[in-house]
């Protein structure tokens, strides 16, 4: 990952609410919620939920489907383990710490 993809990723999680919406697809994982669940669990209008899902798609930090009417949100484990390995790769004299997140958030099988 390269210093500009990690600061889309980064900056993207730096807004409150796009930060718990974030993480409230990871708790909803590996399926996501669809937006109207989101826009009901929290005090925002649906049209400001689907800006900040935007966001987070846009950096590449959740995935969307649609099915039927419904458009479905889930994180995308692989991008926020790219994320952590570059923000953590010269921590622990460069040995592989992270190794344990690909067991609890294993990337979805396509």
């Amino acid at each position: 990952m390269d210093i500009n993809d990690a600061a889309s990723k980064l900056g993207a999680l730096a807004e409150p609410h796009r930060l718990a919406v974030y993480r409230q697809l990871v708790c909803a994982a590996p399926d996501g919620l669809c937006v109207s669940d989101i826009v009901a669990s929290t005090e925002l209008a649906q049209p400001t939920v689907s800006f900040h899902l935007k966001a987070l798609a846009s950096a590449g930090l959740v995935s969307r489907r649609k099915q039927g009417r419904q458009v479905f949100y889930a994180p995308d484990f692989a991008a926020m383990h790219g994320l952590m390995s570059h923000l953590m790769e010269n921590c622990c004299e460069q040995q592989s710490c992270l190794d344990s997140l690909q067991q609890c958030c294993p990337p979805k099988a396509a």
